[in-house]
This record gives structure tokens, C-alpha cells and sequence, in this order.
């Protein structure tokens, strides 16, 4: 599945009324590069600091990705897993 880290809604409150776009790509890449531990955390920070909005992920390392995002912020949190489900991640495709 393709993610644009650099293009991430995050809401500013529980109600949804209000947000921003964010770029996340340096800043989740440098979680996982600090809180990651071995070859496949490297391997993704890596991918996800120089990728793009065509940067295909497996199934494997989006897996990943909705592991760390759960030691962010609930606002960071919440907006992965819209970001994932939006992206068919959790549909039948």
C-alpha cells in the first residue's frame, strides 16, 4: 500500500471539527529510528524518511507502522489509523 507521510491529517480536538496537514516522515522515521530495534526498524525509517507519496509499503512494515504510531500522541494515533483504513489497508480489496 502506498502512505504519504508528508501529507497527514491530524485533528486538533476529540470532535473532529478542526485539524491540520502535517508532514510526518521525519519525525515518525526518527521514532523508529530511535525506538526501533533491529535491521527491519532501520530498513523502515529509512524508507519512510526518503519516500514519497508513491513509496509502496508490505504488508509487513505497515504492520510496523501501526506499532509505532501507538507510542505517539491519541492525535497521531488516531490519524494512522485513518490514514491505513482510508488506504484499503483494513477493506476487502
Amino acid at each position: 500500500m502506498k502512505i504519504d507521510f508528508s501529507n497527514v491529517k491530524v485533528y486538533t480536538d476529540l470532535g473532529r471539527e478542526t485539524g491540520t496537514i502535517q508532514n510526518l516522515r521525519k519525525d515518525f522515521a526518527n521514532l523508529i529510528y530511535t525506538e526501533g530495534r533491529g535491521i527491519a526498524s532501520h530498513a523502515l525509517a529509512l524508507k519512510i524518511y526518503s519516500g514519497d507519496k508513491d513509496t509502496e509499503y508490505n504488508e509487513e512494515e505497515v504492520a510496523m507502522i501501526r506499532d509505532f504510531s501507538k507510542i505517539c500522541s491519541p492525535c497521531i494515533i488516531d490519524a494512522f489509523e485513518t490514514l491505513l483504513n482510508d488506504n484499503g489497508h483494513d477493506k476487502d480489496n
